[in-house]
């Protein structure tokens, strides 16, 4: 009578062992996988490919035509942003 639960559990882990990747839907075959093609998309499209690591500035703006819309947006959000 104890060797039957133990048999028992051996046939459900050597059945569970096959099913590694059937429990993550994008490791099964045919499913969307993630290639980073919306990077290599925007990497194209840079004028220069510093700009992907950090932005510039526009020449002669020190922020302050920003400050105005900045508020606003946390205003709604709800930020404060006084």
């Amino acid at each position: 009578m104890r060797f039957l639960p133990r048999l028992a559990l051996c046939g459900v882990l050597l059945s569970l062992s096959g099913c590694a990747g059937a429990f993550n839907p994008f490791q099964r075959a045919g499913n969307w996988s993630a290639t980073g093609a919306a990077n290599e998309t925007i990497a194209q499209q840079a004028a220069y490919k510093s700009d992907l690591l950090s932005g510039r500035a526009t020449p002669g703006s020190n922020g302050m035509m920003a400050v105005g819309p900045v508020k606003k947006t946390l205003n709604t959000l709800g930020g404060g942003g006084k």
